[in-house]
């Protein structure tokens, strides 16, 4: 039999157990003693239902390309207080940064009753800064080391993380990685660790947030879940997420998500901790201050194969900080963050 059909009547047995009918389904009704007519195979019945499975094929890695590029705007005087004529004189800086990885998922052991060990390598990580002062940053960021090393998963049928103590063990080395030797203070160049840790826990977020996955989702059914905003400064900011399904047919589905600024801190490991000093322009500033996510995101998951082919993810931030020992001073710096992140299966 079929490994994904295997799995999804795995999925759907309590379903079918417990119904009236007991011809009845989540594919539709027929009789037991029903022989299968004699018709020419048209197409493929679309059930009603959606169900979402993450399967892996014996030995064979799945390669996705990640890529999290957000360009900011940073105005520190945008009441104009301080400019020339007391008025904002638009001269915003503008930061740019770009992760690019690539990362190979392996399966390791297979269950598809229970929990699957995956075993990912990431191949290759790169990060590109650029502003327009024109002064570029030649240091290595900490998150290149990642470039080469293997990390497991535990995960369900449906890519729920139950065990990431491998991978928190890599965030923390590359952590470690982030700091600049000194006898006196620590201090932390830029990175875009936080920025692979949210790739991890995005990735298979539609199916493992659905909360009945033997009932599935239906064409225009909303379910929520919560993911990690990463952001040029050292934080931890959440985002609520909406998922929807658009479309589907019986080879795949498009998923539309949406996000707002979540009041919760995301349940994620962070690479740092203690005291240290940020360098560069966000050591700068202080006493940031998230006021608002907003963006929307669209998904195409593979029903035939159950993985995800393909998922694009765009939101902006609007901030505000405080310039690091002004005092009484009351200038609270704008910063616009605009994140646009990618997935693409390689085949």
């Amino acid at each position: 039999m079929d490994k994904r059909i295997f799995r999804l009547l795995l999925i759907v047995a309590t379903c079918v157990l417990v119904s009236a009918d007991a011809g009845a389904g989540l594919f539709g009704s027929k009789s037991k003693s029903a022989k299968p007519a004699k018709s020419v195979r048209s197409s493929k019945p679309i059930p009603s239902r959606l169900l979402m499975s993450i399967d892996f094929e014996p030995n064979v890695p799945l390669k996705y390309k990640f890529v999290s590029e957000r360009n900011v705007s940073l105005d520190l005087d945008p009441s104009g207080k301080y400019s020339k004529g007391g008025k904002s004189s638009g001269s915003a800086q503008q930061l740019s940064e770009k992760l690019e990885m690539g990362i190979a998922y392996k399966p390791v052991e297979i269950d598809p009753y229970g929990y699957s060990l995956i075993e990912a390598q990431c191949t290759n990580a790169k990060v590109t800064r650029a502003s327009s002062s024109g002064k570029a940053q030649n240091k290595q960021d900490a998150v290149e080391y990642l470039a080469g090393k293997t990390f497991t998963l535990k995960i369900t049928p449906t890519g729920k993380i139950a065990d990431y103590s491998s991978l928190k063990a890599v965030i923390e080395e590359l952590g470690q990685k982030a700091f600049s030797d000194s006898q006196k203070t620590r201090v932390k160049d830029p990175d875009m660790i936080m920025d692979f840790i949210a790739a991890q826990w995005n990735m298979w977020d539609t199916a493992a947030s659905v909360k009945k996955p033997s009932k599935g989702v239906k064409t225009g059914e909303i379910w929520k879940s919560r993911l990690v905003a990463p952001m040029p400064f050292v934080s931890k900011v959440g985002r609520d997420v909406e998922y929807k399904v658009k479309d589907y047919n019986d080879a795949s589905a498009e998923i539309v998500s949406s996000y707002k600024l979540s009041s919760v801190t995301p349940d994620v490991p962070m690479p740092y901790s203690g005291s240290f000093q940020m360098r560069g322009t966000f050591g700068f500033l202080t006493g940031y201050k998230v006021l608002s996510i907003e963006g929307t995101g669209s998904q195409i998951y593979d029903i035939a194969k159950g993985r995800i082919k393909s998922d694009i993810q765009r939101y902006q931030s609007k901030v505000k900080a405080s310039i690091f020992g002004l005092g009484g001073d009351n200038i609270e710096p704008n910063i616009i963050v605009n994140q646009t992140t990618t997935m693409t299966l390689i085949e």
